[in-house]
């Protein structure tokens, strides 16, 4: 019995599979389009001298300075901030305490309102949101928070924290306040309770220091963290579609086996932890040209700052 021969990239194509197919184009590969014209099926603007046009995941990057040097402008690239302002302006537009509270809205309040009792059910609760863009997370989670005043910070880039405090800026009934900045360090020195870090830790190149700063916070809520079944962590790119911002950002995907214990190490014990399944992803293997590592979920934490080192400390699953 003979194996089947490996798929043409006219096949690959034709599949959807398109990770794949520009691997063995750019690898010299018959194809029915040139890379170039991939993207602009794709209608992407991004160059394809750099790096992949395709959207998904790349790896293993052999740097960080690599992995920047391939994606360029990243976070950076005006298509953020406006990518940003639509969202804001549709989180705004949705403020309604009777429609249903979605599946990461849910847990994040869970993990919400745990630290707010442990804190002793302070009249206000002071939030870091890092990389929370323009405050989507806020008007997501306080049209349903009735327990405090929530006086919510977001830390950005220059870029994005400019054009979000210009037009996102709140004070909202009750005594919450939105506001919008570009200097974590200075929010944390001027007081914090939460640090709260949703899909944004990850594409920090030094995030361990990041992770000390965090720690002048009591609480850190980490959501949509990637661990990968893998020895070490691996840099990676992700190719972000046309239809969303247009770009491509360095990452990194942290080993699933010493995750908990690091964070231990940097001072954090672990008090609850859920799995985010609406986040499921795979990733292209470089060396190879084949979807290698994948997950059906992210994962999230709830954790107190001033840990003991250990990383399994009566943590509650939900």
């Amino acid at each position: 019995m003979t194996a089947s021969a490996p798929a043409s990239v006219a096949q690959l194509l034709t599949a959807g599979r398109l990770q794949e197919a520009e691997w063995l184009m750019r690898r010299g590969a018959d194809a029915p389009l040139t890379v170039q014209q991939l993207a602009q099926r794709l209608g992407t603007r991004l160059s394809s001298e750099p790096f992949f046009v395709s959207p998904g995941y790349y790896a293993p990057l052999t740097s960080w300075a690599e992995a920047e040097r391939c994606c360029g402008d990243a976070y950076q690239a005006g298509s953020v901030v406006d990518r940003y302002q639509q969202a804001a302006r549709q989180a705004l537009s949705q403020r309604n305490p009777r429609l249903p509270i979605g599946p990461y809205t849910m847990r994040q309040l869970a993990a919400l309102q745990h630290a707010w009792l442990a804190q002793g059910r302070p009249t206000t609760l002071r939030v870091l949101d890092f990389g929370g863009t323009m405050g989507g997370h806020f008007h997501s989670l306080e049209v349903h928070w009735p327990w405090c005043s929530l006086h919510w910070t977001v830390c950005e880039t220059a870029a994005v924290a400019a054009a979000g405090a210009a037009e996102f800026e709140c004070d909202r009934p009750g005594g919450s306040l939105l506001r919008i900045s570009d200097d974590a360090a200075t929010l944390l020195a001027s007081g914090v309770d939460l640090v709260f870090a949703s899909g944004s830790l990850q594409f920090i190149e030094h995030w361990r220091a990041m992770l000390e700063q965090f720690r002048a916070a009591s609480w850190l809520m980490l959501d949509r963290v990637p661990l990968i079944e893998h020895p070490s962590d691996l840099i990676a790119i992700q190719v972000v579609p046309a239809s969303y911002t247009d770009t491509r950002y360095p990452g990194w995907k942290f080993a699933a086996a010493s995750w908990l214990p690091r964070l231990a190490q940097a001072g954090f014990e672990p008090v609850l932890k859920w799995l985010v399944p609406e986040d499921c992803w795979t990733v292209l293997d470089l060396e190879t040209g084949q979807l290698r590592w994948s997950a059906q979920h992210d994962h999230g934490f709830l954790l107190k700052s001033g840990g003991n080192g250990r990383p399994e400390t009566a943590t509650t699953v939900f």
